[in-house]
């Protein structure tokens, strides 16, 4: 059974708790839940939009990004930290935080990027993305996992459900607070993904966390990487090649979308940095490239990291003497899974 604090979350109604805040404060009607307006946090006219598009409160700006709902709420009360947020949320379905222990650094809270890394750390890393790999399962029909994917690609045969995806019961989710302090604000399913180095052996695990109903779980961060063992040019290997062609997209979902739009061998680089990063010498077999680009909205700078992403691999490919076909959807800020997702469903 979920813990409280999930049970609750996973219930909220974010577009109305956000206007209930408003009220609550007793201030002039934002636009933050506004389809389109100026932006709470960065000013621009016209560049934001409150979309809720999973029903997590999203929004999505073109000059400093997107987050949730919870994020959304720092704007209703900035004074407050993460933590009272959510027991702000928690008290507004009529109940308290039941535990929300503050730890110091141990073996399951996060160390802060940067630190060196010795031997000793490197295996306790290793150790730990192999018991949070054991821990999880395959994922079967009526799991969490398998409702958050058959929810995004109804498509999707679950029997061509990658084995490199698993579902995981409890993923602890740490929140740093202002004082440097980590503090566990649960425990939430979710799906788990090895990611691969160049030498096939797994370094590194991608988590999305998740509610019980297969929805994206009520945290700041819905997808995060465990700690890393600093091996870079890695790649969630989805399905092994079949033919001297292999296809690449950023993200899990985008790449399940493209097998099942076009039945490819294609593999998740996990986000823009990963698939500049992407190393090269696992292709020695491989002759074509297909690289599925994100249609990213520019941001604050002018930038289309997703975009431009799929630009600097392609020019590295041919560089190496692959071919090279980039494909990406026509319409402004979406990907290949929204693409699929637009399409009539097949008879």
């Amino acid at each position: 059974m979920a813990p409280p604090v999930v049970r609750r979350l996973r219930r909220l109604r974010r577009l109305q708790l956000l206007t209930t805040g408003q009220n609550n404060r007793q201030r002039p009607a934002k636009t933050i839940v506004a389809a389109h307006g100026p932006c709470p946090f960065c000013g621009g006219k016209d560049r934001y939009a409150f979309t809720d598009k999973y029903g997590d409160g999203s929004y999505y700006c073109r000059g400093c990004g997107g987050g949730n709902g919870l994020k959304l709420l720092s704007v209703v009360f900035p004074e407050k930290t993460f933590m009272q947020r959510v027991r702000w949320v928690l008290e507004s379905l009529g109940a308290g935080l039941a535990e929300s222990p503050v730890r110091p650094r141990s073996a399951d809270a996060p160390r802060r990027s940067g630190e060196p890394m010795s031997k000793e750390e490197f295996a306790r890393r290793k150790a730990r993305h192999v018991k949070l790999w054991n821990e999880a399962r395959r994922i079967s029909v009526g799991d969490p996992v398998w409702k958050y994917l058959i929810a995004r690609l109804p498509e999707l045969d679950p029997a061509d459900i990658p084995a490199v995806l698993r579902f995981h019961p409890a993923l602890t989710y740490w929140e740093e607070d202002e004082d440097g302090k980590f503090v566990l604000v649960g425990k939430f399913p979710g799906m788990v993904a090895a990611i691969q180095g160049p030498d096939g052996v797994c370094c590194n695990v991608h988590r999305t966390f998740l509610t019980e109903d297969g929805a994206k779980a009520p945290v700041t961060s819905v997808r995060k990487k465990e700690l890393s063992l600093e091996i870079k040019g890695g790649a969630i290997r989805l399905y092994a090649p079949t033919s001297r062609e292999l296809s690449v997209a950023e993200g899990i979902e985008t790449s399940l979308a493209v097998r099942v739009f076009r039945r490819e061998t294609c593999w998740s680089m996990v986000d823009a940095g990963g698939m500049e990063e992407f190393d090269f010498s696992v292709l020695d077999d491989i002759d074509l490239l297909r690289i599925y680009q994100d249609n990213d909205l520019p941001d604050g700078r002018g930038v289309r990291r997703g975009f431009q992403a799929g630009e600097k691999l392609a020019e590295r490919a041919k560089a190496m003497g692959k071919r090279v076909i980039k494909y990406a959807p026509a319409k402004a800020g979406t990907d290949m899974l929204d693409f699929v997702r637009s399409l009539p469903k097949r008879s």
